[in-house]
């Protein structure tokens, strides 16, 4: 839900000064603090807008929110403060960025996006397209998240099981990372890898193994979700790799953590990637090699991957643009 709030797909003419491509806590705080400056910022908020943030229940740790807020809900309110502050937003995906390449300090940079709806021109782009966490590809994944049982970010949903059974999928170091949170929180955590050996730092090993409440599983693959009366997760279908044995656990709770795959289509061929996949900043608030595109949130973080932190982004990123394009009308 978006709270009411609607959005069109009438994109403007001529030449406007930046487009902020992505609706999550990024988009939509680089598109509050552009139109605060007057840059009257468009949003390509995509046909499914909000980020990873729609798929999530109650968020606990984003500042000002001391009962929580459910992630639809918060970036509802993002939106309508961009909004209301100035920003238009289009419920149009970018299907291609023709990027104008040259001298990244070059200051008649235009740059075309194209939509279905037709191509606007941009003197300065915000790319906050974000990340999508890897799935395990079972029936009924997609169902049960939002707060019904499957989640991919333990930081910010791990109190939400307090006293409950949960499981983590994954052998690398945000696995162990998830297992330490939500060891302060659930009955039992089972951490499920289906290698014998994890690639997680030793040093986090040793903490995952030293906790009483945690249960480590290698070897052990999820075949099935099971469902509850209530439509929640209840359980998981348990194969052992080596027999092939199957065991159905009891878990309330599921956290997936084998990776997220940044959004970095639309500059395939023109940005650099970092080694881990995510489009490079080559300068403060996410400037990158191309005159007038920038970067923020997920899409550009490896490590952090919070709603805060991609908010903190994309408020630089703006602040980079506005003083990009002071110098453009200079």
């Amino acid at each position: 839900m978006w709270a009411g709030i609607t959005g069109g797909t009438a994109l403007p003419s001529g030449t406007v000064d930046a487009v902020v491509v992505g609706a999550g806590p990024a988009g939509w705080t680089a598109a509050l603090y552009l139109a605060r400056a007057g840059a009257a910022p468009l949003v390509l908020a995509g046909t499914t807008p909000g980020g990873r943030l729609m798929d999530t229940g109650p968020v606990e740790n984003f500042p000002g929110f001391p009962e929580g807020i459910d992630g639809p809900e918060l970036m509802a309110r993002m939106r309508e403060q961009a909004e209301r502050a100035g920003a238009t937003v289009v419920t149009l995906d970018a299907d291609e960025i023709r990027y104008a390449t040259g001298d990244p300090s070059a200051r008649d940079a235009v740059h075309e996006i194209v939509t279905d709806e037709g191509t606007v021109r941009t003197r300065a782009v915000v790319l906050a397209t974000g990340s999508a966490p890897r799935r395990l590809g079972l029936p009924g994944e997609a169902e049960l998240g939002g707060g019904r049982g499957i989640a991919y970010c333990a930081v910010c949903e791990a109190p939400l099981f307090k006293g409950r059974d949960v499981a983590v999928v994954g052998g690398g170091d945000t696995a162990m990372e998830w297992v330490l949170a939500l060891a302060g929180h659930a009955r039992r955590v089972r951490l499920l890898h289906r290698g014998e050996r994890f690639r997680a730092t030793p040093v986090l090993l040793e903490r995952v193994r030293s906790l009483d409440n945690v249960e480590i599983g290698a070897g052990r693959v999820v075949r099935r979700l099971l469902r509850g009366r209530d439509g929640k997760l209840a359980g998981l279908g348990v194969e052992e790799t080596a027999t092939g044995d199957a065991t159905d656990l009891t878990v309330q709770g599921l956290f997936v953590a084998i990776g997220h795959t940044p959004r970095t289509r639309l500059a395939d061929g023109f940005l650099t990637l970092t080694p881990t996949g995510h489009l490079h900043a080559t300068g403060p608030g996410g400037a990158t090699e191309l005159p007038g595109v920038f970067v923020a949130g997920d899409v550009a973080d490896a490590r952090y991957r919070q709603a805060v932190t991609a908010a903190g982004a994309g408020c630089a990123a703006a602040l980079e643009t506005t003083r990009y394009l002071e110098g453009v009308h200079a």
